[in-house]
Formats: C-alpha cells, structure tokens, sequence
C-alpha cells in the first residue's frame, strides 16, 4: 500500500514540473509588447550582456523556448525572472533607442495622421509587413515598443525609398 502511494505521489509531483511549459516565440513577444507598450513594467535597462545572461539561464532553465530566446536577443527583450518560483514577470527592452528612431508615440501619431490624411488606402496582407516592421526595428527607423505596438495592432510603417526615413503608418487588413 505504502509503494502505491510513493507511485501516486511520484506521478503528481513529475506531473506538476511538466505542466509549466517553456513560454514560445509567439507568447513571449506578445508579453513583451504588453509589459513594455501597456503597462509599463519596466523601470530600468540591464547591459547587453547581463540582459542576454537572463535570457540563456531562462532557457537553459527551460523558462523559454531557443527560439524565443534568440528572438529575445535579436530584437532586443529580456525576462524579468520572479526569484522564489522562477516564472516570468514581464520581459522587458534592454534596446538603447537610436535617436532618429521613432518612438512608441511618434509612431502612433503618424498612425493617426496618415489616417485622417487618407494616405493609407491600400490595406494589404500582414504576413509579408512583419517583416517590414522587422526590417524597420533592426534597421533603427522604429523602435522595439513602436514595432510591438504595430504588429498587435495592424500597423505597418512606410519607409520612402530615398531617404530611407520613417514617411508614415499605415493599417493593414486583418
């Protein structure tokens, strides 16, 4: 009778490990476009190297998937580790901002603009404008927080060919 119970408890505590799941690339970028775009519950920046210190012991520690931690040092964002059970807080932007990037409300004020200006009257796919918003975060046209904003809210930014600028904001269909 003893052995059945060790059995039962074995399998629950092993059950319990299992049942919280490494956080994919899909959810950690959709937490951290809410801890950083909504909430604000980031309140300091770490180094680089620090910043990418916490993202390899959250997936050496099976917190986050490999490719959301390579999603996480390529644009930049980093979890906040709570210290007792280990779990993710929020995963907030380590990105030192270029000045000539637009800001989370500099983009949504173009947003605005380029609407009431009916600029934006093309409503394309959005699976080929991620990577333009990709493009434009890596390139420091936008930054993280204006592209995170973008892409859960269906807005792409327009980049004019020659000067390579931040020309508008526009809606895309979904």
């Amino acid at each position: 009778m003893k052995s059945i119970s060790t059995v039962l408890g074995t399998a629950v505590f092993l059950s319990s490990l299992s049942a919280q799941a490494a956080i994919d690339t899909a959810n950690y970028r959709y937490q951290a476009y809410f801890d950083n775009a909504l909430y604000s519950r980031c309140v300091s920046k770490p180094s680089e190297l620090s910043a990418r210190q916490r993202i390899d012991w959250a997936r050496n520690e099976g917190v986050i998937t490999a490719n959301a931690a390579n999603w996480g040092k390529e644009y930049k964002y980093y979890p906040v580790i709570d210290y007792y059970d280990k779990s993710i807080f929020s995963i907030c932007s380590y990105e030192v901002t270029p000045s000539s990037a637009a800001t989370l409300e500099q983009y949504k004020q173009m947003a605005h603009r380029s609407e009431l200006g009916g600029r934006c009257v093309y409503r394309p796919d959005p699976n080929p404008l991620y990577e333009r918003i990709d493009w434009a975060i890596l390139n420091g046209k936008i930054s993280n927080n204006a592209g995170l904003w973008g892409r859960y809210n269906g807005y792409y930014p327009v980049i004019d060919l020659f000067t390579e600028r931040l020309a508008g904001v526009c809606r895309f269909g979904r």
